[in-house]
């Protein structure tokens, strides 16, 4: 876990100090999306097999538009055998970018799915990033969680409190 700090901070400190957040880690989440959904270039980042030469200049085709620093950062994951970390990285790459931007993440846990409008809608009006997960044992009502906190409005919590009232009784 010691590299994919260093590596997500070195690359925040370099990036941060060249005043490339916004469009690097726009680049980075492409990246992401690559690794995770195109097995070739997977296996193009991990292989034995294909000379350091020959990578570096696909990806330089592949990512020709991409910021030069991006570049150089994956030819150097590469280099070090670290690409299997990639995902890792960006991910802590991300919470840097968020914590610099003050944007908080806020977990909303329903019983069904939320629509996308007032999920975004809340997003804006609370200046953080919203991630969305469907429980059905909550049976209905929200569940919001921030870092260690949880506030619990769900139906299954009320029937619960409901029955330990009833017990005392």
């Amino acid at each position: 876990m010691n590299k994919i700090s260093t590596y997500s901070n070195t690359l925040f400190n370099i990036v941060e100090k060249n005043d490339l957040l916004s469009n690097t880690i726009e680049q980075l989440n492409q990246i992401k999306y690559l690794y995770k959904t195109e097995p070739n270039f997977r296996l193009l980042c991990e292989s034995k097999r294909i000379n350091q030469t020959v990578k570096k200049d696909i990806l330089n085709n592949v990512f020709e538009t991409f910021e030069p620093i991006i570049r150089e950062f994956i030819y150097i994951l590469i280099n070090h055998k670290c690409s299997k970390h990639i995902i890792q990285i960006i991910d802590k790459f991300q919470k840097l970018v968020d914590r610099k931007k003050g944007i908080d993440k806020i977990e909303i846990i329903t019983a069904k799915q939320l629509d996308d409008n007032i999920v975004q809608e809340l997003s804006q009006k609370l200046n953080c990033k919203l991630k969305i997960t469907i429980d059905e044992a909550i049976i209905g009502g929200i569940k919001l969680r921030k870092g260690n906190k949880i506030f619990d409005n769900s139906i299954a919590l009320q029937i619960n409190n409901l029955k330990k009232t009833l017990y005392n009784v």
